[in-house]
């Protein structure tokens, strides 16, 4: 106890604030979810009555999660039952041959032949273009899909116009399999013994068994091929099996815990449904009480991607690998280039081990490399309006804090501007300055979770309601800075924030 209590002063020392100073911008935190979840609870009966649904209907992603998982929960089941078997005759490098065997019938099951033919196409010119071994050609490919698969989402749909949800999962498949050849593409680039061990069994059955490896194959999260070859071999000790069986167990009680809460949300806070249909946001007559729509939106993508992404995390370290971490609460992000490093870690590695960092070795700026890579991300999530107007304002807020942290971190900053304010104005000034940035990024959010409707009009609120209300914004944005700051301390003292770097290609298994 008396531990805990030094290093908590330690953490309040080190942003030079007493303790009833946080114990304000804590009260108003906690203040400011209550108000936001009596304002939208007060709507519910309202909402219920307009949208004919006792649940809010539009949280799609989730729907379609749940969805999924009823169609093929026994999938997951005898994928574990079969892993666990496995396990105890085959050797780590061997594995894959029993995800290849497990994904593909259940992907017989669950699509026509007809659609399952563009996955295929996939898999053999990708396959392809892994032995060739070429930049220039795995991009091209990669781009030439990209565009296939927006076509194919905005123009055939009659074929499989029954049954639109299937249709959509497997577009979901097609754009995270992407990814994974991508990277299964890249590995191989440098490959020594390429010549001689590309075309053994064993190496096919690893292309299959990691692109198609059915717990992260339609919700992700998009897991390297570097992190898919470090399973070990099973421990010979008795006690090791079951242990990892009782950490299997209690992983996928957790991600059944927020998946009970976040249907538990569903049922009383209608967010979706007002950001869908954005003339609902004038039920909440207070300007000030609007801004809760886009918290809880925020909120709720968080909880649905914690459930998604953690089912297929446990079931990777489960089987062995070292999967990414799982989304961090957008509640504890106050930079904004966090979101994109701690919400989808594994999304993030792809971009910048494939895509940033390589064009910025080859010699080209930072800000040109920063560009092409948000155009990436644009085409991958789908050519939409509203998809650009989040893409360029992620990039735009970006730039932007980027520049105010060289400005903050150089010496004039911190020889005059420090010295005259002291540690704890200059702090209080960050906060300011940067909780200004991130209302704007967290419109951007509003776009791509809800609908360019309810972002235009969340700006406006927020822009447009007089000064009194916009401080009242600015204030608690202030506050969470404060917070979200302490928070991130305590989270790199106890090493949470550190990346996890056991997965580099020192410590892969071979498989030549």
């Amino acid at each position: 106890m008396a531990n805990a209590e030094k290093k908590q002063k330690g953490n309040f020392k080190q942003l030079n604030f007493c303790r009833h100073e946080f114990c304000i911008y804590f009260g108003v935190y906690i203040a400011y979810l209550m108000y936001g979840v009596y304002t939208l609870l007060q709507l519910r009966g309202v909402l219920q009555q307009n949208s004919g649904f006792s649940r809010d209907p539009y949280n799609y992603e989730l729907d379609i999660f749940n969805d999924y998982l009823r169609r093929n929960w026994h999938w997951y089941l005898f994928h574990a039952i079969a892993t666990t078997v496995a396990r105890l005759f085959l050797t780590a490098s061997t594995m894959s041959i029993v995800f290849a065997c497990l994904s593909v019938p259940s992907l017989l099951s669950i699509f026509p032949l007809k659609m399952l033919s563009y996955l295929l196409a996939m898999l053999i010119i990708f396959y392809l273009v892994a032995y060739i071994g070429s930049k220039k050609i795995i991009w091209l490919v990669t781009a030439l899909w990209v565009a296939v698969m927006n076509i194919l989402a905005f123009y055939i749909k009659s074929p499989f116009e029954e049954e639109q949800t299937i249709f959509y999962m497997l577009s979901v498949i097609l754009f995270w399999t992407l990814l994974r050849c991508c990277s299964f593409a890249h590995f191989f680039l440098g490959h020594k013994h390429k010549e001689k061990t590309f075309w053994e069994p064993i190496t096919l059955t690893h292309f299959l068994g990691y692109t198609l490896y059915f717990p992260t194959l339609a919700n992700g999260p998009f897991l390297d091929y570097k992190r898919y070859i470090v399973m070990p071999d099973v421990e010979k000790q008795p006690t090791g099996p079951y242990r990892k069986l009782s950490h299997f167990g209690y992983e996928l009680l957790r991600v059944l815990f927020w998946w009970l809460c976040l249907e538990l949300g569903m049922r009383y806070l209608f967010v979706h449904y007002i950001a869908m249909v954005p003339n609902m946001a004038k039920l909440v007559k207070s300007p000030f009480g609007r801004h809760a729509i886009g918290y809880f939106l925020g909120q709720f993508f968080f909880l649905t991607y914690l459930v998604k992404y953690g089912l297929g995390i446990a079931f990777a370290r489960y089987d062995g690998m070292q999967p990414p971490r799982k989304p961090q609460c957008i509640g504890h992000i106050h930079y904004y280039s966090n979101m994109w490093k701690h919400f989808d870690e594994g999304l993030y590695e792809f971009l910048f081990d494939y895509i940033y960092h390589p064009l910025v070795q080859a010699g080209y700026t930072k800000f040109v490399s920063t560009v092409l890579t948000f155009a990436f991300i644009f085409m991958w999530h789908g050519c939409q309006t509203d998809i650009l107007i989040w893409t360029v304002m992620n990039f735009l807020c970006l730039i932007t804090e980027k520049c105010l942290k060289c400005a903050v971190c150089s010496e004039f900053y911190k020889g005059w501007f420090e010295k005259k304010l002291g540690q704890q104005l200059s702090q209080r000034f960050n906060a300011i300055i940067f909780s200004q940035l991130f209302i704007v990024a967290a419109f951007s959010n509003v776009f791509f979770i809800g609908s360019t409707e309810m972002g235009v009009s969340l700006m406006i609120n927020a822009y447009g309601n007089g000064f009194i209300n916009y401080l009242a914004l600015s204030f608690c944005c202030y506050c969470f800075f404060q917070c979200s700051e302490l928070i991130s301390i305590n989270q790199n003292d106890e090493g949470i924030g550190k990346k996890n770097e056991s997965y580099t290609v020192k410590n892969i298994t071979k498989i030549d």
